[in-house]
């Protein structure tokens, strides 16, 4: 597990992509990009989710409502907060089209275990969400996303298609070299060393698997096992073996509680620590985030290329993914025609 922004998204993605293309009638178009249509409910929930990432990325996700009132009502550079919410949506939702339309025309399909997936999944939310009635898990999907569980269900097919399949099988297909992955870590060395920080951590987590906080009994007890892991790792206990053995992560959990990053790659806590100018390697202290508590030893700043390799390579697949859709959207017949006036509906 990552505690990333990105993560925030994806953790959304797992516990709600479920809406596709259920038959909408004019009013209800948002926009078309070619044979596609954006429809009323997948452009809500898309704000949705772009909207929690915003707030995330700002600090703002146990905020009060009064201050993300405040937040919303202002503007990022010279653009409303409000109606750039919405334009990172639409173009979220115009990537995915794209690659609904390269899926089709290449005959990708869900195939019976793809199905079986997804019914899982809603099986899985009713139960959560509903104790088992689909009716009750209706209504709690309306309230969080102003969406049905009809709508909710239906994405889940068309993400799979357009990014379990297809997406996935066009990144395997990108070959990167070593010498490439190599050649950018050294054309990129002293941003590295100088935006780069290492550190290690134990996770004791807050939250369940779908994100929900615990009951406040268990959250005493995380904390107070927090506190206990804090003390001993003071105290001079191997901070690899409290990883070992305490840990609750497990993206980093079999690598000592490692990650090396930049700035906006973690969520806002976890980066105040790791950034604080005063903070020496060996330092130790604990932040809390959504996630839940983080006890971190600041290990040192800048990177090595072993720890970057893998997460280059990720980003010139990245790049040459954008470059294709990049180029999907500039061909004829791929334009984004927007339904203005439906936009402007969507409140945020």
């Amino acid at each position: 597990m990552k505690f990333s922004k990105v993560l925030l998204i994806l953790l959304s993605l797992i516990l709600v992509f479920n809406l596709a293309a259920c038959s909408s009638g004019p009013s209800d178009v948002v926009a078309t990009i070619g044979s596609e249509k954006i429809t009323l409910p997948e452009f809500k929930f898309f704000v949705n989710l772009v909207k929690a990432d915003m707030e995330s990325t700002a600090g703002l996700a146990s905020a009060t409502d009064a201050d993300k009132k405040k937040f919303w009502d202002g503007n990022e550079g010279t653009e409303p907060r409000k109606t750039l919410v919405k334009t990172k949506a639409l173009e979220k939702l115009q990537e995915m089209k794209l690659l609904l339309i390269n899926a089709k025309k290449e005959k990708y399909k869900l195939e019976k275990a793809d199905l079986d997936n997804v019914k899982s999944s809603i099986d899985q939310l009713i139960q959560q969400e509903g104790k088992g009635k689909r009716a009750d898990a209706d209504k709690a999907v309306q309230q969080k996303f102003s969406i049905t569980l009809d709508q909710y269900e239906a994405i889940f097919k068309d993400y799979t298609l357009a990014y379990n399949k297809y997406a996935n099988d066009l990144v395997k297909g990108l070959t990167i070299k070593d010498e490439d992955v190599k050649a950018y870590f050294d054309k990129n060395t002293a941003t590295y060393d100088k935006e780069k920080r290492t550190v290690k951590h134990v996770l004791i987590m807050t939250q369940d698997s779908e994100g929900k906080a615990l009951a406040a009994d268990k959250l005493k007890e995380k904390e107070k096992l927090a506190n206990d892991i804090l003390s001993k790792a003071k105290a001079g206990t191997d901070f690899d073996s409290l990883v070992k053995q305490y840990s609750e992560d497990p993206g980093s959990k079999d690598k000592n509680g490692q990650y090396s990053f930049g700035k906006g790659e973690m969520v806002k806590e976890f980066e105040d620590f790791a950034f604080n100018p005063n903070v020496k390697e060996g330092d130790i202290g604990m932040v809390k985030s959504t996630y839940g508590y983080h006890i971190i030893k600041f290990i040192k700043t800048g990177t090595t290329f072993d720890s970057e390799k893998d997460k280059i390579k990720q980003q010139l697949q990245s790049d040459g993914m954008k470059s294709m859709i990049d180029k999907w959207k500039a061909e004829k017949g791929n334009e984004l025609k927007k339904n203005q006036s439906v936009i402007d509906k969507v409140t945020v």
